[in-house]
């Protein structure tokens, strides 16, 4: 029960509630800032009682002394989680497809913490890669928004916190894409148009050739599940957060202008074969009784659209965004089966089937 009660009550993303603007193409859009903290070793070579210091720091940053008003007038409270207390898998997972944990984050070990606010915007990965991810994920297609609310949390930490860093470099990292402003920023996107008329593809592989990583559903390493992508930069070094920004920016709308336009030809000239793709999208999901992460969210992406071109049967983007964070998809995104072997075995695909089943004789 207490593992249940951790699943439902502390990850509710406010990406996957709360509708944003360009949310029929734009899913999400996140800033991350990755920091170490200066004289203590980067957790790849650092020592338990090493990890076990960054961890007290944060949580003595969080709670205590005049600080604690301005986190709770940026976030609200918050609420600290240990991936490692929980057994079941399916929680461990959820974390993963709230996009809150890393995969690599919740097979960490007891000083692994991730600390989450009670507004669903901000959350902060104690021990991933580096000491420090801090986030903030926002519904729909904000990025300037996002950068604005994550500086702020930074600002905060760094007040407690002294990060390693340097003149010529800026803030140093374990990864060497992550050093100098140590900013990630990416949109989460739906292209089930571009998708369905094979431009996928091409247009993602021309926001690849301006330096602008393109990676599946759950980031590095992961699939496209769903026809779902992220966009983000590739290097931070020698850029300002404001041209990061403003680079990802004009990729992510360059890619919903394109999504769109695919969409409003599909609805001129092949609304018959979406709805027809959309109606045996539908049976199929209706009628499984073991389905796959892959399979669930291809059949998915075909209602979105279909919904998208106004017909029927369909999905809303709040629908489909819930399915998203309520599948468990974080042990089907993998692009590296060995890696995710124990979580694939362990994933239901007659609870899926029948989770999608209950969700779909609900909608109109």
């Amino acid at each position: 029960m207490q593992e249940k009660t951790a699943q439902y009550n502390l990850v509710v993303p406010k990406w996957a509630t709360d509708d944003g603007p360009a949310n029929d193409v734009a899913i999400s859009t996140r800033a991350r800032l990755a920091r170490n903290i200066e004289g203590i070793p980067f957790p790849v070579c650092a020592q338990e009682a090493d990890l076990k210091r960054v961890a007290d720091l944060v949580l003595s940053t969080i709670s205590t002394g005049n600080d604690q008003l301005w986190f709770s007038r940026l976030a609200g409270k918050f609420k600290v989680v240990t991936p490692s207390q929980f057994s079941s898998t399916s929680v461990r997972l959820a974390l993963i497809d709230a996009h809150v944990a890393s995969r690599q984050h919740v097979a960490g070990g007891k000083h692994c913490l991730i600390v989450l606010d009670d507004a669903g915007s901000i959350s902060l990965m104690v021990n991933e890669e580096d000491h420090l991810r801090i986030q903030c994920i926002l519904p729909g297609f904000q990025p300037m928004t996002t950068l604005q609310m994550v500086r702020e949390f930074d600002t905060l930490l760094s007040r407690k916190i002294k990060y390693a860093q340097t003149d010529n470099y800026g803030y140093l990292t374990s990864s060497l894409a992550n050093v100098g402003t140590g900013l990630r920023m990416s949109v989460m996107l739906h292209l089930p148009g571009l998708a369905y008329l094979d431009e996928a593809i091409t247009v993602l592989t021309a926001a690849a050739e301006l330096k602008v990583s393109v990676r599946g559903l759950l980031g590095e390493g992961t699939k496209a599940l769903g026809d779902v992508y992220q966009v983000s930069n590739e290097t931070t070094i020698g850029f300002t957060e404001r041209e990061i920004t403003s680079r990802i920016r004009a990729v992510a709308e360059h890619l919903i202008s394109r999504e769109r336009e695919a969409r409003r030809f599909l609805a001129a000239k092949k609304n018959t074969d979406v709805h027809d793709a959309a109606q045996k999208a539908w049976a199929e999901l209706t009628e499984a009784r073991a389905l796959g992460g892959e399979q669930a969210m291809s059949h998915l992406s075909t209602l979105r659209l279909a919904d998208a071109l106004g017909l029927s049967p369909g999905i809303s983007v709040k629908e489909f965004k819930k399915f998203l964070i309520s599948m468990r998809l974080g042990s089907s995104a993998s692009s590296d089966e060995s890696e995710t072997s124990s979580l694939v075995r362990s994933e239901d695909g007659a609870r899926r089937a029948k989770l999608v089943r209950d969700a779909l004789l609900g909608v109109k």
